[in-house]
């Protein structure tokens, strides 16, 4: 709730003289040298007036409920919780201070020590132990029990969460309600509360259940306050903030950010510095020598975070790296799209016999019932060796994508990218972020392998990959800089949906004389539930790309051909159809086709962005739909360097020819 403005007081001048008086009268004799701090004017006293601030009490901090997780998606639902924020100005109290929950309160005991510093939040929760395996640490307070003794408690009832709708509110010691929020179905609007309850986001594949209400940020290590629905990051009518989605589990919401007071997880807003090398390699042509360097080259440990492994050869090098002494271990997603392969099953069996770590973004046997992974599909594509160097790409470890080459020649394959450094700046970010994603001590999503269930069948072997027609590679050499750039590291699902990630950035600075060039797996035409439409439901990368054609940029768009389906509303081909359309309406310097340059589909997500003098390229694992932006782990690397992003150009304008797309 927004402070009350400061207010004047208006006095005749014989009423400030009997107040001076009375002051007087109390104070102690003044030295020679004191003078009293007003002054009257010799004017007639009977209509002179003085102007005084009227006296206020000192500023009160403003508290906000500013997380609600209520509808938990597991049985029992013991992780419900509430962030509480400090907006400011001052540090917060709690003592006295009570949680109402749907008619029940908790309170905190008028003894408690606890207090929320300025721009900085505090978990209540109802079972601490069930909330820090599924938030990833633990609360600042507890209601309705003791489950932990190191979690201090309140007193009182546990607040009643109702699923389908209700209010919420934080009160004062003295027991005025500071802040509210309203919910779900609840058409009963308690004082404090403007207009209709807030919503989660649950459109198209996304559904409410496990979500967690949470306010837009405001800025300044603040939140957004006008006591309404349009607060709450589940407002449809804002594209910007609006529109979010998150679920306990991500990074944003991890206690030791709270030590830097801040409001949210943070994004690079801005590129950072950084100094070593940067490789650009290119599939089928010349990826799978790069990356089986990369994992040759490993001395001491090796971190990777993948969607699929089916490569025998690649997983043999990561075998011997493990024979060595290297430290390997593996995250993979546990429920890809077709399932897990015969091929995964052996090539990862191969690592574990070597003495590697792998564990599958899945649901353990020990989960309660109901409990869903941190992401809907652990896609990211990266990895770490020894701390030193990383890699960044489109594409899994696949022949498909990094098939071995014959002299020049390659079979037919998808058409991806990979990004490798040695940039300390970039692999320490990789490396946190790898840190927080494997903690099979603490997330129930993190199963470990097990032979019975993900080894091969008895006596499985790879096949001998079929003879085919070899194509030239022209594309087989890697591209290398050395030196100073910078770079940004966009994840998901911490920040590829805000407005100010610095991608989204780039395409709001482009205009006339810039240049962008996209190619993509897919780019959905519209967002949301399948019968919608670009203007309901857009898709805000799309949308990002239009917007720079109407201020003037020149925009190329090549989606993949080789999987899309023509009929689909939401395919490559209508996409294209629609992004031929809306140029040809407003004169938009836009083009779009699809094709198949490499023989067996684009598998790339990935961009090349011309903005006044920088000279950008992205690379990463985030494809063009509303899942891969908001819900699951995705990781791409946004670099500017001028001489990669020529040769990113040149890729792309020869399959953009190759593609029929117009010169």
């Amino acid at each position: 709730m927004a402070q009350r403005p400061q207010r004047w007081l208006v006095f005749s001048a014989p009423v400030i003289l009997l107040f001076l008086c009375l002051v007087a009268l109390m104070a102690p004799t003044p030295s020679a040298n004191a003078s009293f701090p007003l002054r009257l004017s010799t004017a007639d006293p009977i209509t002179s007036t003085l102007y005084l601030p009227l006296i206020q009490r000192p500023p009160a901090p403003r508290l906000l409920i500013a997380a609600a997780h209520i509808d938990s998606a597991i049985s029992g639902e013991g992780d419900e919780a509430l962030w509480l924020w400090n907006n400011g100005p001052i540090a917060a109290p709690l003592a006295g201070w009570q949680i109402n929950g749907n008619g029940r309160t908790a309170t905190f005991p008028i003894t408690s020590t606890l207090a929320i510093p300025v721009h900085t939040g505090l978990w209540c929760t109802a079972d601490p132990t069930i909330f820090r395996r599924t938030f990833g640490f633990a609360p600042g307070c507890e209601w309705g029990g003791d489950d932990d003794p190191t979690v201090p408690d309140l007193t009182g009832n546990a607040p009643r969460l109702t699923n389908s709708g209700g209010a919420i509110q934080l009160v004062t010691p003295d027991g005025q309600a500071v802040d509210v929020l309203v919910y779900g179905d609840e058409s009963l609007i308690p004082a404090g509360w403007n207009g209709t309850a807030a919503q989660l986001y649950n459109r198209g594949a996304i559904g409410s259940e496990g979500q967690v209400f949470r306010r837009k940020p405001a800025g300044a290590g603040s939140f957004a306050d006008t006591d309404s629905a349009a607060d709450w990051s589940g407002d449809v009518a804002d594209l910007a903030w609006g529109r979010q989605v998150f679920f306990p589990g991500w990074r944003l919401w991890q206690a030791d950010r709270q030590a830097d007071r801040q409001a949210d997880w943070q994004p690079q807003t801005q590129p950072i510095p950084a100094s070593g090398t940067l490789t650009l390699a290119i599939g089928p042509d010349g990826l799978y020598e790069p990356m089986a360097d990369f994992f040759r080259s490993a001395q001491s440990s090796l971190a990777l975070s993948l969607y699929t492994l089916e490569h025998p050869l690649l997983a043999q090098e990561i075998a011997a790296a493990a024979q060595r002494g290297v430290a390997v271990r593996l995250l993979l997603e546990g429920g890809p799209t077709g399932g897990i392969s015969d091929l995964q099953r052996w090539s990862v069996a191969q690592i574990v016999k070597a003495g590697g770590q792998v564990y599958f973004l899945d649901s353990r046997a020990d989960a309660p019932n109901g409990f869903r992974p941190r992401y809907r599909f652990l896609h990211a594509k990266y990895g770490i060796a020894d701390s030193a160097r990383a890699f960044v790409g489109t594409e899994n470890l696949t022949t498909d994508s990094m098939p071995a080459p014959v002299n020049n020649s390659v079979p037919p394959g998808r058409r991806g990218l990979y990004l490798f450094t040695d940039a300390a700046a970039v692999t320490e970010q990789l490396a946190a972020l790898f840190a927080h994603d494997w903690q099979p001590e603490i997330f129930w999503d993190l199963r470990p392998y097990d032979p019975t269930k993900d080894g091969p069948p008895e006596g499985y072997t790879p096949p001998d990959l079929p003879p085919e027609e070899l194509r030239p590679a022209p594309f087989r050499q890697q591209v290398t800089y050395t030196g100073d750039f910078t770079f940004a590291l966009l994840t998901t699902p911490e920040d590829s949906t805000r407005p100010d990630n610095p991608l989204a950035a780039l395409l709001d600075r482009a205009a006339s004389g810039d240049e962008i060039r996209w190619v993509q797996l897919y780019e959905h035409k519209y967002w949301g539930d399948t019968f919608s439409n670009p203007v309901a439901d857009p898709n805000l990368r799309l949308a990002g790309l239009i917007d720079a054609a109407r201020r003037g940029a020149l925009v190329r768009v090549l989606l993949d051909s080789y999987f899309d389906e023509p009929g689909d509303d939401r395919g490559n081909r209508a996409t294209a159809d629609y992004l031929r359309l809306v140029a040809q309406a407003e004169g938009l310097n836009i083009q779009a086709a699809t094709g198949n340059p490499a023989g067996a589909g684009i598998h790339a997500k990935a961009g090349s962005l011309a903005i006044g003098d920088e000279r950008w390229l992205l690379v990463g694992s985030v494809n063009g739909g509303e899942i891969s932006h908001k819900i699951n782990r995705e990781v791409s690397l946004l670099v500017n360097v001028p001489g990669l992003y020529a040769r990113m150009v040149e890729l792309f304008q020869a399959d953009w020819t190759v593609s029929g797309g117009e010169q």
